[in-house]
């Protein structure tokens, strides 16, 4: 039986302010389904950045190969295009030292360079969706793959702008876990198979949840989530085709 909570209840808060979730797993079409469902009843502020390599073959079962995400709310891009900008940094910073008189740049420079360091597309939208009252969820799918073009050094500072540009940061992990996730608020785990067996399929709240049906920080079946199992029921046929 499903459970009574809603999808403030999951997440503490709702996602109504700034905050940062890392959900990690090994399917990566489960991940999206999971984050799909968890977002729904934010819809109208969530934007999807999903991070392919060069001719790869999207999954088949997957929310935004079957266009159950509005396609303007998507964005196929490859690890390249989503490098750090470390040259509009280092311009910003060369500017400022021009006209500081202090050794040490103001919190607010600091914010400019980190902005000025996200890549294009960041920048752009953030600078169009970004708002501190309601903040758009921007969710990265396979964030593994951007591990290879930023240093661990430079993913925090990243994150702390993102944040309070206005936005809620949502990273899919489709690896085993990684060391390096302290940045965030929260850290979910999810293991399971296919999106076909989702039923049993289970989430784990790993660090940063203090409430609701995950703060035991036990597992818990997504058949059990009420919120969750609603919108899995309704989108994701009981099993693959040709199965029984």
């Amino acid at each position: 039986m499903s459970s009574d909570s809603t999808a403030p209840d999951i997440i503490p808060g709702g996602f109504s302010r700034p905050t940062s979730v890392f959900i990690s797993g090994t399917n990566r079409a489960l991940l999206r389904w999971f984050a799909f469902a968890l977002l729904t009843p934010y819809g109208s502020r969530v934007y999807w950045t999903d991070v392919r390599l060069p001719g790869e073959i999207p999954d088949a079962i997957d929310p935004i190969t079957l266009r159950e995400i509005p396609e303007n709310r998507v964005y196929v891009l490859s690890p390249r295009d989503l490098q750090p900008d470390d040259h509009g940094a280092r311009q910003a910073e060369a500017a400022a030292a021009t006209m500081l008189h202090s050794d040490e740049p103001s919190e607010s420079l600091r914010g400019l360079v980190e902005f000025l360091r996200m890549p294009a597309h960041a920048q752009k939208l953030i600078s169009s969706t970004g708002r501190v009252e309601e903040p758009s969820i921007l969710v990265t799918a396979n964030a593994h793959r951007l591990a290879t073009v930023y240093d661990v050094e430079r993913v925090a500072p990243l994150m702390e702008a993102m944040l309070k540009s206005g936005t809620c940061q949502v990273a899919l992990w489709a690896e085993a876990p990684t060391t390096n996730t302290t940045m965030f608020e929260m850290q979910l785990r999810l293991e399971g198979g296919s999106p076909h067996e989702w039923r049993d399929a289970t989430i784990q709240a790993e660090r940063g949840v203090s409430s609701g049906p995950l703060a035991p920080g036990k597992p818990v079946r997504l058949s059990q989530l009420g919120p969750i199992a609603r919108v899995l029921e309704k989108m994701i046929p009981a099993s693959a085709p040709g199965q029984p």
